[in-house]
């Protein structure tokens, strides 16, 4: 950076490999500072990392990292931070983090996660090391630290599972000052400063001076071989387990001024003193109780201390009061990355053979869950989040909504079966009302020229309603047309249905233009998307207007002349039973509300539903209409008057879906208290 910076002051900055040359492929190639890599020409790693171990890097799924998030929420007025709560959390994450509550691939061989897929962590110094599972990033992390965590922990980064170095001499068992800092907020021995710059470890205790000494002598074959190296080669190879502990004296005398502790500390505090192994569902041995837990939750809320104010704001919401005495916590998260190789492909395998299927990871996660949240009596609820399983979450609602939009159909097409008495003429109509959608959609993109989005979806529930409308009226005028034609029908079926098209085109255009004048009005909408949506609502109801004309009057003639029923109503294959519903069963069940067949060659009768309108239902409104104006107006006064009182601003955005959904009220949680950019969410 001093070497650009140093350039870029005397004008003599290079332009770099993204400039107008470098664009083309052999100018690119020819500079030896830039290399061409998927087809855009980009700087040389400085400092190249050597190829990974294996799953030393995170798994790749769709180009990202396979990332798992869990969510924790606490119910019933409980807290995540009552023991009983912490008890549950630990159990739910030992068993998921090891053997996967018995996950299996799709060959049905058990994958324990500790095993097979756990994002490794290897020891600097040591090549031949296997590796072990890293630690993973849980609130639970800050309450695992008792004695034994500290042990392991101690274990581990003289094992070389860490990335402090030298600065990881200064760390012990012991929950006090560090031993290398003063109570003035000074490093010892700088005091007196002839002797610190003769021996800078003079005033530091034994066991600090022997450790250190022990990391000189590690790391002195690597220094000689830094000697021969070239500028970029000794820098690309330093590192600070391996600097030497004068370098370090700023970063120490620094530390020191804040008064800090030394103490083995969890993963994910930034500090010197932790490991990067500590997977803290195998080398956890329970967590912290008493005064071990009081002094974790008195570190977590002291501004002072950095490290455990900076967890507490990446693990736990930004609603944790730290003033109120009880220090209640509804919410929490955990997260931790499956080890790949860095491709797409074992991505590919990882999501396929393991993740998917009726025993797979997702599937046994998700009994897990269940368990955990009934032992818990209802108090606790775990919602899943996951770069691999996002797809499936969202396509098992996807399938819900589904089933749900198909039984709507199947319920119109069984009503409009019930009600016209024939299952042609209500199959013609389904048909009308659907295929008024794509014609409307060819028409918006190719004369429109605009795109289809995903609130336009929903106007086939709206034509559901208007199609199955309009199919009623000329339906209505059809059989009308057989009684109150008159002279002008004379009992054809030509002049019969031109008086009752005449009568039902009147009806369904005023309807229909009304309707469509409606939605037109949005068109003058500042907002994008209700615009488009109103202005397709129209041109939907006015394709379906026009199927209903044209497909759907045909299909009338077409089934009065060559599909009618010939046997009597109410009888086995005549109108009602095979071919409707209602007559059927009224004529079995309710002859005395249905009344008797009609012989053959007699008038035809008025339908159930018209006598009912015209006769019991008119004379009680006739009756009573003075009362039932004055009913809804009190009505709907009082209602207005309630609306006015009641109607405050809201005091937090709606929901995005239905909570009782895991991924959708994990959604809401992480947005309203957890940080999602980076920048943590502000808790006091």
């Amino acid at each position: 950076q001093n070497y650009y910076a140093l350039l870029a002051a005397r004008g003599q900055e290079e332009s770099g490999c993204l400039d107008e040359a470098h664009k083309d492929q052999r100018t690119c190639r020819n500079d030896d500072k830039c290399e061409w890599s998927f087809r855009t020409c980009k700087e040389k790693v400085l400092c190249p990392r050597p190829d990974p171990k294996p799953r030393q890097n995170m798994l790749l799924v769709n180009g990202g990292p396979a990332w798992v998030a869990l969510i924790y929420e606490a119910k019933n007025g409980r807290s995540l931070l009552d023991d009983d709560m912490l008890g549950h959390v630990d159990k739910f994450e030992r068993i998921l983090m090891t053997t996967a509550n018995g996950a299996q691939t799709t060959r049905g061989a058990p994958s324990p996660w500790d095993e097979d897929w756990c994002l490794k962590a290897y020891p600097s110094g040591n090549d031949n090391h296997t590796g072990k599972c890293a630690a993973t990033s849980s609130f639970l992390n800050m309450f695992s630290m008792n004695a034994h965590s500290r042990q392991v922990t101690a274990q581990q980064v003289r094992d070389g599972f860490s990335t402090s170095g030298p600065l990881s001499c200064m760390c012990s068992d012991s929950d006090a000052l560090c031993a290398v800092c003063t109570p003035g907020g000074g490093l010892k021995g700088m005091d007196n400063m002839t002797q610190f710059l003769m021996n800078p470890m003079y005033a530091w205790p034994a066991s600090v001076t022997s450790c250190i000494t022990q990391y000189a002598v590690q790391n002195a074959a690597a220094t000689a071989q830094r000697a021969n190296q070239t500028q970029t080669e000794s820098m690309c190879s330093r590192t600070l387990a391996g600097a030497p502990i004068q370098a370090l004296l700023p970063m120490l005398a620094s530390f020191c001024s804040t008064n800090p502790t030394c103490q083995w500390e969890p993963p994910g505090s930034g500090g010197f003193c932790s490991s990067t192994a500590f997977y803290r569902a195998t080398d956890a041995d329970g967590l912290v109780e008493g005064a071990e837990k009081e002094r974790v939750m008195s570190r977590m809320c002291d501004e002072q201390d950095l490290k455990w104010m900076g967890m507490r704001k990446s693990f736990l919401p930004a609603s944790f009061d730290c003033q109120s005495e009880d220090k209640k916590a509804q919410f929490a998260r955990t997260t931790f990355f499956p080890g790949g190789d860095g491709k797409d492909a074992e991505g590919e395998n990882f999501e396929t053979n393991y993740v998917g299927g009726m025993r797979g990871w997702f599937m046994s996660e998700q009994a897990l869950e269940m368990q955990i949240e009934k032992e818990s009596g209802g108090d606790l609820r775990v919602m899943l989040f996951s770069a691999s399983t996002l797809r499936q979450q969202f396509l098992g609602i996807l399938i819900v909504d589904m089933c749900l939009s198909i039984t709507s159909l199947v319920l119109v097409w069984a009503y409009m079966w019930w009600t016209l008495e024939s299952a042609f003429l209500a199959s013609c109509a389904m048909f009308e009302i659907l295929f008024s959608l794509p014609v409307a959609m060819s028409l918006w993109t190719v004369i429109c020229r605009q795109q289809i989005q995903f609130f336009q979806m929903l106007t086939v529930y709206m034509i559901l309603g208007i199609g199955a409308d309009d199919a009623f009226i000329l339906q209505d005028a059809w059989l009308q047309s057989r009684y109150l034609g008159g002279e002008e029908t004379d009992g054809d079926w030509k002049t019969r249905f031109a008086w009752a098209y005449k009568r039902s085109f009147k009806a369904m255009a005023v309807t229909t233009a009304t309707t469509c004048g409606s939605f037109l009005i949005g068109a003058c909408s500042p907002l994008p998307q209700v615009r488009d949506f109103c202005i397709f609502a129209a041109v939907v109801v006015f394709v379906d207007w026009v199927f209903c004309e044209t497909f759907f009057a045909s299909a009338i003639v077409v089934n009065e002349r060559f599909l009618k029923c010939g046997c009597g109503k109410g009888e086995c294959c005549g109108p009602g039973c095979c071919c409707g519903l209602w007559r059927c069963c009224a004529a079995t069940f309710c002859k005395s509300r249905y009344g008797e067949t009609p012989p053959p060659g007699a008038p035809p009768q008025k339908r159930a539903m018209e006598r009912w309108f015209e006769g019991p239902l008119f004379r009680v409104l006739f009756k009573g209409r003075l009362g039932f104006v004055a009913f809804w107006l009190l009505l709907i006064v009082g209602m207005c008057v309630n609306a006015g009182m009641s109607l405050r601003t809201a005091s937090k955005a709606n929901p995005i879906g239905k909570e009782s959904l895991d991924v959708i009220r994990g959604a809401e949680i992480l947005r309203g208290e957890f940080s999602l950019d980076g920048v943590p969410k502000i808790s006091m």
